[in-house]
């Protein structure tokens, strides 16, 4: 890690303190993404990587796959700044797996568009094979890799006792526990599902990102509350050793997602696509595990969690009602653009304001989420 080269050098313990590396991370995640995401774009542009169709020769779709370099960003600022322990690593390993599987899901869909190009696929096929590789590989990969996770964060993170801790309620009152073998399906449940729910999220203009950061705030103040003996203490929250260097990975993720909202604010120069919306969703849900908030994540993720429930409750209602649906469509912002159409003057105006009242919400669910957990132990 370069800052504790620098502090080992220099002695001089500012290189060392988990406030300046959070924040030299965002710093330098902010001036990595700004300089390098122009020729990023350019470069696949020049690849015609983008898995929708151009509506005209001056009409040309943004490319995707955006969210590769913020997730190579990221994990090149970690290893500048954070000091990597069995917390990072198990960070680190989720948000690179993800994000492979992503990057493929992605490629694939890239791949058949150009198919449909040649003449060698349908547009109805095309269609039929928008997700890029097939839901139940993608399945079996996630949850592969969050299994092997967990038994390695339980095995040697030893705060991580199969405890669950319950919004609104003190532990003294009710602290679930689940036996080994349960936590850790419990463990890869949640970070699968907050990745196919920030999947679902990346479906407008800026719409995903907003979530990302509020979640990054919310895990990188717990872990940097908890990973303090006086300050957890204070506040009556688990004691959580080595957790704070969380801290410093969240802010390198916000700071990437801060970056990446310049060129990604409507109108988009570039999309995410899978490979930062599935590798940043599994982040944030074994973040949201390591500092013993997993449950917080229906609070702070609400728009997350609600674009995730919409499309699981508009799949099982319209199996066990012969047909009839919730939703006019899913994911949840796909319901709102059709439900206000007529009410605005343009497309892009409305989809801004589902933007906008989405990110609204996310900050409200970080506030409720902070005070939740802070005056909740």
């Amino acid at each position: 890690m370069l800052s504790q080269w620098i502090y080992h050098i220099s002695g001089n313990a500012l290189f060392d303190g988990r406030l300046f590396r959070s924040g030299a991370a965002a710093g330098m995640a902010i001036i990595l993404v700004m300089a390098l995401m122009p020729k990023y774009i350019r470069y696949l542009q020049s690849l015609d990587a983008t898995s929708d169709f151009d509506k005209g020769k001056d009409k040309k779709s943004p490319p995707i796959m955006g969210g590769l370099l913020l997730v190579i960003v990221t994990v090149f600022t970690a290893l500048i700044f954070c000091k990597m322990n069995s917390y990072v690593i198990s960070t680190l390993t989720i948000l690179i797996a993800y994000a492979g599987v992503g990057a493929l899901d992605d490629i694939a869909k890239i791949r058949n568009k150009r198919l449909v190009a040649q003449g060698k696929l349908s547009a109805k096929d095309y269609q039929d094979k928008a997700d890029g590789i097939s839901s139940s590989l993608r399945l079996f990969l996630y949850f592969l890799f969050s299994i092997l996770v967990a038994i390695f964060a339980y095995k040697f993170i030893p705060e991580l006792k199969g405890h669950l801790t319950i919004p609104f309620i003190k532990p003294t009152v009710w602290h679930p526990y689940l036996p080994n073998w349960a936590f850790v399906a419990f463990m890869s449940f949640i970070i699968t599902a907050s990745a196919n729910g920030t999947n679902f999220t990346d479906g407008l203009d800026s719409l995903v990102s907003v979530p990302i950061m509020t979640c990054m705030v919310f895990v990188g103040l717990v872990a940097y509350f908890s990973g303090n003996f006086i300050f957890s203490q204070y506040l009556h929250i688990p004691f959580l050793p080595g957790a704070d260097e969380l801290f410093p990975l969240a802010a390198a993720i916000l700071g990437s997602l801060l970056a990446y909202l310049w060129f990604n604010s409507p109108p988009a120069e570039i999309y995410m696509g899978d490979a930062g919306a599935v590798g940043f969703g599994g982040a944030i849900g074994i973040m949201f595990i390591l500092v013993r908030a997993e449950l917080f994540l229906l609070i702070v993720g609400l728009v997350i969690i609600a674009e995730a429930g919409s499309v699981a409750l508009q799949i099982l209602w319209f199996k066990a009602s012969g047909g009839k649906r919730i939703f006019l469509c899913a994911p949840l912002h796909h319901h709102y653009q059709m439900k206000w159409k007529d009410r605005f003057a343009s497309k892009p105006l409305l989809n801004s304001k589902i933007a906008w009242r989405m990110h609204l919400v996310s900050l409200f669910a970080l506030i409720a989420g902070l005070v939740a957990f802070f005056t909740g132990h």
